[in-house]
């Protein structure tokens, strides 16, 4: 169950290199302990390390960027970023994370007034297929920054050899939540579909890669204003998918 932990609004804020942090925010998304050593939600330095870490990483990229640089753009030493996060990688896993956090809090909070399953689930693979907007809940996290990140370097997070001992934490589950929800949709529209998490993920993990096509690759997709076309085509997949399946009875 996705843990939102709702937080009561001041006017306290805290000034950084021209970036001004709120000091409470509404909500904060919890997230696994293994995707931190220090819950950077719980500070004024540990809001700035997450603004800044998105700002830099979608920036110069997830290669280039280091702690070194990190703190030398929050204005605070290299050992204080590391109590925070032991590397780079816990750091991007904790980004990975709360995104997908974000996305199911989304998802379940504003899908609820559509009518019918196939309703929610157009309006779900929507909201996770077209850009973002910056969320003014969340002050420290630029959403539409993140979402970039998350297309080009979340993956990262994914492939590595430590994968299954990753896995074990707990690092993934707002990810897999949020795929499970929607799966249960695909089962309530069509109870015979047998793939209903391997389409979800194909969705999410596909589009990521055509926005990036559109932006650097534009010959290896069918680009458009918006990129409105990524929309289109994975609705089609959706609907075309689960029509088949019902026709067949596969």
């Amino acid at each position: 169950m996705l843990n939102i932990i709702f937080l009561q609004n001041n006017s306290n804020t805290f000034a950084n290199n021209s970036i001004t942090i709120k000091m409470i925010i509404q909500f904060k998304i919890a997230q696994p302990t293994c995707t931190y050593l220090k819950d950077p939600q719980e500070t004024k330095l540990g809001f700035s390390i997450i603004q800044h870490s998105i700002l830099l990483i979608h920036e110069i990229g997830f290669e280039r960027f280091t702690f070194k640089k990190l703190s030398e753009s929050i204005g605070c030493t290299e050992a204080s970023v590391y109590r925070y996060f032991q590397s780079k990688q816990q750091l991007l896993l904790f980004l990975f994370s709360w995104y997908w956090g974000w996305m199911n809090y989304r998802v379940q909070h504003e899908i609820t007034s559509s009518k019918t399953s196939f309703e929610r689930l157009e309006k779900a693979i929507l909201l996770l297929i077209e850009r973002s907007l910056d969320d003014q809940r969340t002050p420290f996290i630029d959403e539409a920054k993140l979402q970039e990140i998350i297309e080009q370097e979340g993956v990262k997070s994914l492939l590595t050899k430590e994968v299954d001992s990753i896995n074990q934490t707990g690092a993934f589950e707002n990810y897999k939540q949020l795929v499970g929800y929607l799966a249960e949709l695909i089962h309530q529209i069509n109870p015979n579909y047998p793939y209903p998490n391997m389409l979800i993920t194909t969705i999410i993990e596909g589009a990521h890669l055509q926005h990036f096509f559109a932006d650097h690759l534009p010959r290896l997709t069918n680009r458009s204003k918006n990129h409105e076309s990524i929309g289109s085509f994975y609705l089609h997949l959706l609907t075309s998918s689960l029509q088949t399946n019902e026709k067949t009875g596969y």
